[in-house]
């Protein structure tokens, strides 16, 4: 499972060697156009279209989050990103650019390099919106890197998106189905002063996806550890319903986004090998349509 984030785990600091892909990107199966700024070129890599020059230090990335309204997207912005070795927090004010975009300084460090950038959020009538983060080591860092990035949210033009038969594909997959991840870990331990040592770990993720378009989540993971008569454990879970939905990614592939009532977003790449099996996130779950909660979906 990946909560999604504004923020992709990727930096490049040096000029990067990318395919010369230059001028107009257009993502029709996203409704999202824009212009890469002259004397740059860029490649996708992981969902995000990253921008490299032989002028400027840095990097300038453009990646979509789910977002749909401007208070959700000042939300985020505000609480920034703490993901790993990344961790950027806003600095001062956020700047409203227009009625659908609004800008910021963020300041931290991703995968545990310092960095800083200006960062813009768009909010998409049509679907996916769109966030664009112009970045380098502090000391790089100038207002040429806000001027980029404004200059390639002017240049991003949002239409209705065309569906690709992939992602009807997937959505009749999924139309009352359930999803289920299971994984389990158990050892008997070793025996040491007359005390025998042993535990076990188990984690079941369950997503229902109904066909009136919404879902019922539910996660369950425990740990128990037995030390020879003492015997302690903890566990988790976690519900929460809201409206799913399969999208087209930034890097050609689908995506599986479920939005909670409460505004949190998960999002899951979308795979099957040559076998058929269903994969999220690169972890293989089980699609089953039963009538019973059993194995099937809970939509009542």
């Amino acid at each position: 499972m990946k909560k999604l984030t504004f923020l992709p785990l990727l930096l490049i600091f040096s000029t990067p060697c990318f395919p010369q892909i230059t001028g107009e990107v257009d993502y029709k199966e996203m409704g999202i156009r824009f212009e890469v700024p002259t004397g740059w070129v860029g490649q996708e890599s992981g969902g995000v279209f990253v921008m490299g020059s032989n002028s400027v230090a840095g990097i300038i990335l453009v990646t979509t989050h789910a977002h749909t309204s401007m208070a959700a997207l000042e939300t985020e912005a505000k609480a920034g990103i703490s993901e790993g070795t990344t961790t950027l927090k806003l600095e001062g004010a956020i700047e409203k650019i227009s009625d659908q975009t609004i800008g910021g300084y963020f300041s931290g460090t991703m995968e545990g390099q310092a960095v800083k950038s200006y960062s813009l959020g768009m909010i998409n009538p049509h679907g996916s919106g769109v966030t664009i983060m112009a970045l380098t080591t502090p000391e790089m860092f100038s207002d040429t890197h806000v001027q980029l990035a404004k200059q390639v949210s002017a240049s991003i033009r949002f239409s209705e998106p065309v569906i690709s038969p992939v992602i009807d594909q997937w959505k009749e997959k999924f139309n009352n189905a359930r999803l289920t991840y299971m994984e389990s870990y158990s050892s008997s331990g070793s025996s040491y002063g007359g005390y025998s040592t042993g535990g076990g770990y188990s984690q079941k993720e369950v997503i229902d996806l109904c066909g009136q378009g919404y879902f019922n989540y539910n996660k369950r993971s425990s740990v128990s550890i037995d030390t020879g008569g003492a015997f302690g454990s903890s566990s988790s879970s976690g519900q929460g319903q809201g409206s799913w939905e399969v999208k087209a990614g930034i890097d050609g592939g689908e995506s599986l986004v479920l939005t909670f009532h409460d505004g949190e977003i998960y999002q899951y790449n979308l795979t099957y090998d040559q076998e058929g099996k269903t994969y999220l996130n690169g972890y293989r779950y089980f699609v089953t349509y039963g009538t019973t909660t059993n194995d099937g979906p809970n939509c009542y």
